[in-house]
């Protein structure tokens, strides 16, 4: 099974964040869109009925059920979610997805990959 994480953050550290699941996790694909809203906590909402206008962006990555919680938390940080205002992360289990059999093929030879250098490095 999959699982979906979905990150709602400043743009910067969105971007950010995303560069780092490359480098670390090899995550090459991700969906990321634009948003912008106003928020109902700031002072100005109090005066005139208008809050804070704020940009996001959310981007979203599909991710084995077994890396989930770990590439969770690294987005987490990465992203900055864990100061005031920062974002806010979720998962969303996918029970089925169609995905491209190239992908699929690349996955299995970069663990074979990875499997073959640390059997190397053993017999070493």
């Amino acid at each position: 099974m999959r699982k979906l994480i979905t990150c709602i953050a400043a743009e910067d550290k969105a971007q950010e964040a995303v560069l780092q699941l490359e480098e670390h996790y090899h995550i090459q694909s991700s969906i990321s869109h634009f948003a912008r809203g106003l928020g109902r906590s700031s002072t100005a909402a109090a005066t005139t009925g208008l809050g804070q206008q704020t940009e996001k962006t959310i981007f979203s990555v599909l991710v084995s059920s077994k890396q989930a919680d770990e590439i969770f938390e690294f987005i987490y940080h990465a992203a900055d979610l864990h100061r005031p205002h920062g974002g806010i992360i979720y998962i969303t289990p996918i029970k089925q997805a169609s995905i491209s059999p190239n992908i699929e093929a690349e996955e299995l030879e970069h663990i074979n990959i990875n499997e073959s250098d640390a059997e190397a490095t053993l017999a070493e």
